[in-house]
């Protein structure tokens, strides 16, 4: 483990170790938040973000009737979204769904115009939100989806359904898209989207940066979504068809 592991990651492995090892069974009561933070000599705050990776992860469940208990004693698949198509490449599985948290008006600064390739000042919508899965309402990523102000009629459908805001676009204002580019990048979760997702100030995390271009060559869609480590995956398969003789 890198000497740069957070504390709760640290605690989180140690503990998981355990429950894989037989020290619980399924419906066993955890131990509680007070005698881990004795335990290991940290915060409650520490504690509580150990926990809630075991939660995500499908091995214990936290009720304020009953408090934790022992889910499962088995490594959980991942979450993993598999590519078949480029579109799929475009978009949630349809198990997800975008919780807004803020909409609003705006005008692009230094950073946000060069993702226009537009002016400073340029007038936008941005649309700040959550994706979550719809089993169980794991946080999966933050997202910050910029639209041009002349498409800001779309803010009042993201939610409404699990389509992604580009094909919402499409509908309402029959844009086609000439290409999209993607860019992904590696950064730490600051607060408020860590809290927003439980987890620590300081997380790494995977940062995918979207540019929808229409047929007039213009970015009519930019959308930058934070994902914490292990908390969401892409999986391509690529094949070489066989060619005719």
């Amino acid at each position: 483990m890198s000497e740069n592991t957070p504390l709760y990651r640290m605690i989180a492995d140690t503990l998981r170790h355990e429950i894989f090892g037989g020290s619980y069974a399924v419906g066993d009561l955890f131990p509680k938040e007070f005698d881990l933070c004795d335990r290991f000599k940290v915060s409650r705050h520490t504690v509580r973000s150990a926990l809630s990776c075991l939660e995500r992860e499908g091995l214990l469940k936290r009720t304020k009737a009953t408090g934790t208990v022992i889910r499962s004693v088995e490594p959980s698949a991942a979450f993993v979204q598999k590519l078949a198509s480029v579109d799929d490449l475009l978009q949630y599985p349809v198990e997800t769904r975008l919780d807004p948290k803020d909409l609003e008006n705006i005008e692009a600064d230094e950073t946000v115009a060069g993702w226009f390739e537009s002016a400073e000042g340029t007038p936008l919508s941005r649309i700040r939100s959550v994706r979550s899965r719809m089993d169980d309402g794991m946080p999966l990523c933050w997202s910050e989806i910029y639209v041009r102000r002349e498409y800001a009629g779309v803010i009042k459908e993201v939610g409404k359904d699990t389509r992604p805001v580009y094909r919402i676009l499409q509908q309402l204002y029959d844009i086609e898209i000439s290409r999209v580019e993607i860019e992904l990048g590696a950064v730490a979760m600051m607060n408020p989207e860590a809290e927003f997702l439980s987890v620590e100030e300081g997380t790494p995390a995977v940062r995918v940066l979207r540019r929808y271009y229409g047929r007039d060559g213009q970015v009519f869609e930019t959308s930058v979504s934070l994902h914490p480590q292990d908390r969401f995956s892409y999986n391509l398969t690529f094949a070489n068809e066989p060619t005719g003789s």
